[in-house]
């Protein structure tokens, strides 16, 4: 990688800088005594802890290892008109804030379930489930892919240009390092007080509501579609894989433990979503512009992998799995 390129991609250092400045902004009203959100409390250990970690094995270490890989024909692969690129990476972004901002705060709807909420024992239906994961379903998997249709988008030459074997490594590794990491780190209490029974159904079951409501979404809107046409109009990789954080970001807006509800806790909340959310969408980026396969993130990054250890329990209790659960299910 040449640092001396890098420092000259004007794009770059604006995301940087924009990022950094954020980020300074998030430590100055928590220091001037600005309502914290529950999702925004300990903001420099999780930062410190958890997503500069994130940052480092994700992205630095990722594209070091990859380094030697040919440029993905993104042209091809995705078929994108590199005329219309730049125009069509916009109207991703402008769709995505919009659809965002109507779902969380008219609805009160995230990217992850239960949304803006902080989960506990009983607090939802599986009515909200399934409301939650066929509207994200339908706004951003089913819509977007008859846009992509319509552009002459193809699932078959997609799939035919994936390297399983080749990317066996990363998937094997990084699946690993996700899963185990909240679990052993304690940010997740998987094991214990399940039975195998619950197990069983518990964690196909959160896969495939996460995989509806979550996953498929992201993976259409950031990885299918915004992405390749972020990498046909800048060279640069990390460029790409900033802008796609960046644009990761904006999908979070509205997750679990934000509050919006006053300027001050809404300052926090906002701020902290964009320190924290810009560097594990660089991570799930990094995935896609090294490898040109869109699902390598789903698997080691989102659904298949953190998912699972953060979510089985609330999924067993809200669709009583077996049995339900007598006690409080801490948040994801």
């Amino acid at each position: 990688m040449n640092l001396s390129a890098l420092f000259k991609d004007q794009v770059l250092l604006i995301c940087i800088g924009a990022w950094v400045l954020i980020t300074s902004s998030y430590f100055v009203f928590v220091a001037a005594g600005y309502a914290v959100s529950p999702i925004a409390e300990n903001g420099l250990d999780s930062l410190l802890t958890i997503y500069l970690p994130v940052l480092i094995l994700t992205v630095f270490l990722l594209l070091y290892l990859t380094r030697n890989r040919e440029q993905v024909a993104w042209s091809k692969v995705f078929n994108v008109d590199k005329s219309k690129a730049k125009k069509e990476a916009w109207l991703t972004v402008g769709y995505l804030l919009l659809t965002q901002l109507i779902l969380g705060l008219g609805f009160n709807m995230g990217l992850h379930f239960p949304g803006t909420d902080v989960y506990s024992s009983g607090s939802h239906s599986q009515v909200d489930v399934w409301t939650w994961a066929l509207t994200y379903t339908f706004i951003y998997t089913l819509l977007p892919i008859l846009w992509l249709w319509q552009k002459g988008f193809s699932f078959r030459k997609l799939f035919s240009s994936f390297n399983w074997l080749r990317d066996g490594w990363i998937i094997v590794a990084y699946w690993a390092l996700d899963f185990f990491g909240p679990i052993i780190s304690g940010g997740a209490d998987f094991f214990g007080g399940i039975s195998i029974a619950q197990y069983a159904q518990g964690i196909p079951w959160g896969i495939f509501i996460n995989s509806l409501g979550a996953g498929l979404p992201v993976v259409i809107m950031m990885h299918i579609i915004f992405i390749p046409r972020i990498a046909l109009i800048f060279e640069n990789k990390l460029t790409v894989i900033f802008l796609g954080g960046l644009f990761y970001s904006l999908f979070s807006l509205f997750d679990q433990g934000v509050d919006y509800s006053s300027l001050s806790v809404g300052l926090t909340s906002f701020t902290y979503i964009i320190m924290t959310q810009t560097l594990v969408g660089m991570g799930k980026a990094t995935f896609t512009v090294v490898t040109g396969n869109p699902f390598i993130h789903f698997i080691t990054l989102h659904i298949i992998s953190a998912r699972v250890p953060f979510d089985t329990r609330m999924y067993i209790d809200i669709f009583k799995l077996k049995s339900s659960l007598k006690t409080d299910i801490p948040a994801a």
